[in-house]
């Protein structure tokens, strides 16, 4: 919809409901245009002038993840600046506090009258967190598929530019053509970029173009010597991300379904029915850690998923431009596609094989059980199983790969053992599942490198044969 559309459709609803406010209009649009920039915009606008940033932040996400159209680059400038200005806000509040402290801890010395006798000397060492490494960032962006290279050159030159001008380090950008149903200029992060269009090195504190590649056709251009290294440096740092979220996730649905985050990050990979994760990751080798920090006196109940960022933070790299959200399985029935979410962010996405005539049910589910290697006869249900509703659905693995792809069970969702290990690795028990009909739209998503988490011994029920819908 057009601008001039869009505002005769607000003086009509306003002639129609004189007593409604603007916001009221925005709501009402975007329920009834979902897909329009144009209203999410403006609902971001308003939630904005009225203070409330995490609202404004939420609808111009919407914004981004809508069709191309109206408003939708001007969405994209907004988000940017508002993510901006909640970096600058938590760092005047992280000073504030920083202040707070140090006048403290004067006002104690000045204060306060000495000792009588000398304090007995504490056993226990003062162990200060570990910092880790600063490792290069990089990017994967996608850009329309009709630019020219002169156009190409230009938009990607202003990306950098507008990009993170906190940054002090050089970083890179990998360009691919444009990938269906994912944001334009937006950090992809969980994608592999096999076609590429072009990369650049740039210097956000001087504001320089160390080095650019730009190549005649997509293709793969393994190696060339400014690509590779950047391959192998975005490769590291998914992996990073990828370990964060899954260890946010499990945090965040163990508070949802217990009420308190665990002692210790150990308790997310207990025995079955306690499995939230079989493993927790391990840091790369190049951050310097053993392992990542955890700091369950950071939770604030208020802000359960917002603070769990904070008691789990990013290491070695910076926090991604589009925050990470709770995961979600995301089945479309009708294309046989089930993607792994992180609010608009495509994490991973398989081909799987449903229930015929219907037998799938749609609708809101979360994960119930977490089973390795679920006892059924021949092996029908693979190397892994996820029970999502009691009455006998569940994701699996298959001892027909065949039939992914097709709608042939009696209502399970069936998938490659080596897909279904991946998944088992990256949700926890209480991760939702949203099935329907509709179509997905992105069919052609390049998965990264697989991310499995080694599968444990307590995780398995043998003394319990299966009879799911397979």
């Amino acid at each position: 919809m057009d601008k001039v559309s869009f505002l005769q459709e607000k003086s009509t609803f306003h002639m129609k409901y004189p007593d409604q406010s603007d916001l009221s209009f925005y709501r009402w649009y975007t329920e009834q245009h979902p897909d329009e920039a144009i209203g999410w915009y403006h609902l971001g606008r308003e939630r904005e002038a009225r203070g409330e940033l995490e609202a404004a932040l939420a609808a111009l996400r919407q914004a981004l993840h809508a069709k191309p159209g109206a408003y939708y680059n001007e969405a994209r400038e907004a988000y940017q600046a508002l993510i901006r200005k909640r970096r600058e806000e938590d760092s005047r509040k992280r000073i504030r506090r920083v202040l707070a402290s140090l006048l403290f801890l004067y006002s104690l010395l000045a204060f306060s009258p000495g000792p009588l006798t000398e304090p007995a000397k504490s056993t226990a060492a003062q162990v200060s967190p570990p910092v880790a490494a600063s490792r290069p960032h990089v990017e994967v962006i996608a850009v329309p598929a009709d630019l020219g290279s002169a156009q190409l050159e230009k938009q990607v030159r202003q990306y950098v530019e507008n990009r993170r001008p906190s940054f002090t380090q050089p970083y890179s950008v990998i360009v691919v053509p444009e990938v269906a149903g994912a944001p334009l200029y937006t950090p992809l992060l969980y994608y592999q970029p096999r076609s590429v269009l072009g990369v650049i090195r740039y210097h956000p504190a001087n504001r320089t173009i160390l080095n650019q590649k730009w190549f005649p056709r997509p293709g793969t251009y393994e190696q060339d010597p400014l690509l590779q290294p950047a391959r192998i440096a975005l490769a590291e740092e998914q992996l990073v991300t990828e370990h964060i979220l899954t260890l946010r996730n499990a945090l965040y649905r163990y508070y949802q379904q217990k009420g308190q985050l665990p002692v210790n990050l150990s308790h997310l990979a207990g025995a079955y029915p306690g499995n939230y994760l079989p493993q927790i990751p391990t840091p790369p080798a190049a951050l310097g850690l053993k392992s990542y920090l955890y700091r369950p006196d950071l939770f604030r109940p208020e802000a359960a998923w917002a603070s769990i960022r904070e008691v789990v933070p990013m290491v070695g790299y910076p926090e991604p431009l589009v925050p990470m959200e709770p995961l979600q399985i995301w089945l479309s029935e009708s294309t046989h596609t089930m993607r792994l979410m992180s609010g608009s962010q495509i994490v991973r996405s398989y081909p799987v094989g449903i229930g015929k005539d219907g037998s799938t049910p749609e609708g809101y589910y979360t994960i119930l059980q977490k089973i390795n290697h679920p006892r059924g006869h021949d092996n029908i249900y693979g190397t892994r199983g996820m029970v999502f509703q009691s009455s006998g659905y569940a994701i699996h693995g298959t001892n027909h790969p065949e039939s992914i792809g097709s709608s042939v069970s009696l209502g399970c969702i069936r998938m490659y053992n080596a897909a279904v290990e991946e998944l088992y690795s990256f949700v926890s028990i209480g991760t939702e599942v949203i099935a329907s009909d509709a179509p997905a739209p992105a069919l052609l998503w390049s998965n990264p490198a697989p991310f499995v988490l080694e599968a444990r011994p307590e995780e398995e029920t043998p003394q319990i044969v299966y009879r799911w819908l397979h």
